[in-house]
């Protein structure tokens, strides 16, 4: 059974989305908005981003990534997958 204050599935998907926009900034570059499958780098994500990315998903989650990870795992719903694979209580911080 989850712990109360677990993040579900679709909640940890739908903060990486977000991490995603705030980072991304898709009005500001013309390409699509940003969906739980958008990879990181063909919005315009490089490594110097994903480092920060990692960052802002370590500060709210209390979860460490590799940049590899990102690079294996580049989109929301596949980050989310890999972040609950390895650690299994993921809060989100408010």
């Amino acid at each position: 059974m989850d712990h109360p204050d677990t993040a579900g599935p679709d909640e940890l998907t739908g903060h990486l989305v977000g991490l995603w926009r705030e980072l991304l900034d898709p009005e500001a570059t013309g390409l699509p908005e940003i969906a739980p499958e958008s990879n990181f780098f063909v919005q315009g994500g490089h490594s110097l981003l994903g480092v920060t990315l990692l960052a802002r998903v370590e500060e709210t989650t209390g979860c460490r990534l590799r940049l590899v990870d990102l690079f294996k795992h580049p989109t929301p719903v596949r980050l989310a997958a890999q972040l609950r694979a390895a650690h299994s209580d993921i809060v989100i911080a408010q």
